[in-house]
């Protein structure tokens, strides 16, 4: 049974691929009862996610402008992205530095990097910031900016311009929130792409960490080619198309155990 947090995050992605579900699908997809769906829609509409339809619901207008507070993405697939986190901790070695972005898996990374020595980690994430303050071997930097609060990270023209042109790193640790085949990289959120982008401008390697739900999802805006993507880290070995499209671009693939 997942958490009714995740149901509803899970509800909203069938409504976006769908354009619209009726609650007989939802019982059905979710092994719920019907009470239980229509407590669900009220949460999401009064949230601004969906409006209620007779027997349903669509996406509401305003949705494309919203995102699930970052205390609630951790809960979403947690265990998932923790796993990942852990394993691309492993990528970071004593004396470097590294972007950290503001994705809920990237806090996953911040969390595995402690007791490490000579470390320098510059990101947009107050999360990311508390979770490394008291670490003695670790060198936090915040890049300042516009706060987001849903997600507790820093944006805007101040954010990008001080990662573009004060600081160079090794690696930058990303997130996303789908990847195609056929057009690349995706956000969820413009302000939030323009950051790592600035940091992808700005480091040796990127890393991205993206969970096998992600793989032939699509969103908005575009956030990168394959060619921008040098590493992936992820939960399942992605099929026999992805493995030669990643091959192709040169990508190396880390699988969470």
């Amino acid at each position: 049974m997942i958490l009714p947090a995740e149901r509803r995050q899970k509800i909203v992605g069938l409504v976006r691929e769908r354009h619209g579900v009726t609650c007989v699908e939802l019982c059905q997809h979710f092994g719920v009862s019907p009470g239980t769906v229509r407590k669900d829609l009220e949460t999401l509409e009064g949230q601004g996610w969906l409006k209620r339809t007779y027997g349903g619901a669509v996406l509401s207008d305003t949705a494309g402008e919203k995102t699930v507070r970052v205390g609630e993405r951790e809960v979403i697939n947690g265990k998932v992205k923790e796993r990942i986190g852990a394993a691309a901790a492993g990528l970071v070695a004593d004396g470097e530095t590294i972007f950290i972005d503001g994705s809920s898996t990237s806090l996953f990374v911040a969390k595995y990097l402690k007791g490490r020595q000579d470390l320098t980690v510059i990101t947009n994430a107050e999360r990311v910031v508390m979770e490394l303050c008291d670490e003695e071997g670790v060198r936090v930097i915040c890049t300042g900016g516009a706060l987001r609060k849903n997600n507790l990270s820093y944006v805007g023209e101040t954010a990008e311009t001080l990662i573009r042109t004060g600081f160079y790193a090794d690696k930058t640790f990303f997130s996303c929130c789908g990847i195609s085949q056929k057009f690349g990289v995706f956000d969820a959120i413009e302000s939030e792409a323009n950051i790592k982008k600035a940091m992808f401008a700005s480091s040796k390697q990127t890393v991205l960490l993206c969970d096998s739900s992600k793989f032939e999802k699509l969103g908005f805006p575009k956030l990168a080619d394959f060619d921008a993507v040098q590493t992936i880290v992820t939960d399942h070995q992605p099929d026999e198309k992805w493995m030669r499209l990643l091959e192709k671009y040169k990508i190396k693939v880390f699988i969470a155990e």
